[in-house]
């Protein structure tokens, strides 16, 4: 039997290789293998069953097995399409990044705070769809094709308005995050939720006596008055909206400062 590899010789094989999207076969038919292809098999089919089965079970559920049996496919076909299962999700990560982003590059002069906002809205609602989508993207880029199109989009948005690259960047950043942190509370709710059996209202009348004895003594006044006072429901999608423009107000603020003062005005 064959030893198994060591995490270094995985790594030295993995620098050995390119990229997912360098090698010939993904250059070659539109994703098909380059040796006796399956007709029905395509790299797309594979990451659209790979998808569906993540959103099904989460994102460790997927393996060529089970890949295969959606597909009505032998499980060795695959890897003649996708080699490793980190391939695969190289380019499930890829598609999602593409379903978040346009198809066009937005034109010369196009409003940025339009084109951020829409770019955080349509992401949040891809993510919440694949919730096991989320920590894929915020590690290293795919760098994918359909990745790249969506982050020169929003580099575009920004370019020409004062900023260097590493600003505009950053300033796209600031908005990925922004959307990254409220995903990452309302799907560690879903998580909650789906754990415990208890829903928002039921959770609070479980812990309900105990924060009144804690807030009886006066040590939290602010706390207590935010439990009081503060809306019990709030609309999650208002929220969102809320806390983005927030959030776009201070990139305005940031872009009118690179500009620079308007022309004809005199320093005082």
């Amino acid at each position: 039997m064959r030893e198994p590899s060591s995490h270094s010789e995985d790594r030295v094989r993995q620098r050995s290789r390119p990229p997912v999207w360098a090698r010939p076969e993904r250059a070659r038919g539109r994703g098909r293998a380059a040796r006796g292809p399956q007709p029905s098999l395509t790299v797309e089919a594979i990451v659209e069953a790979s998808i569906a089965i993540a959103d099904a079970e989460g994102v460790d559920a997927v393996s060529m097995r089970r890949i295969a049996a959606s597909l009505g496919a032998g499980t060795m076909s695959l890897y003649r399409y996708v080699s490793t299962k980190d391939d695969l999700l190289d380019l499930m990560a890829d598609q999602i990044a593409g379903d978040c982003g346009p198809s066009e590059p937005p034109e010369p002069g196009a409003d940025w705070r339009a084109g951020l906002r829409a770019d955080a809205v349509r992401t949040r609602e891809v993510l919440l769809a694949h919730p096991w989508a989320g920590p894929l993207l915020a590690g290293r880029p795919p760098l994918g094709p359909k990745s790249l199109r969506r982050h020169e989009y929003l580099l575009r948005l920004l370019d020409g308005r004062g900023l260097g690259i590493d600003e505009m960047a950053a300033t796209v950043g600031i908005v990925t995050g922004y959307v990254r942190g409220v995903l990452l509370r309302e799907l560690a709710e879903r998580a909650v939720a789906c754990r415990t059996g208890l829903d928002e209202d039921e959770w609070r009348a479980y812990v309900g006596p105990y924060v009144r004895d804690l807030m009886a003594d006066g040590d939290f006044p602010l706390m207590e008055r935010f439990m009081v006072e503060a809306d019990d429901h709030p609309d999650p999608d208002a929220s969102f909206l809320s806390g983005l423009e927030t959030v776009l107000d201070g990139i305005a603020v940031r872009l009118r400062d690179a500009a620079g003062p308007p022309r004809g005005s005199a320093d005082r």
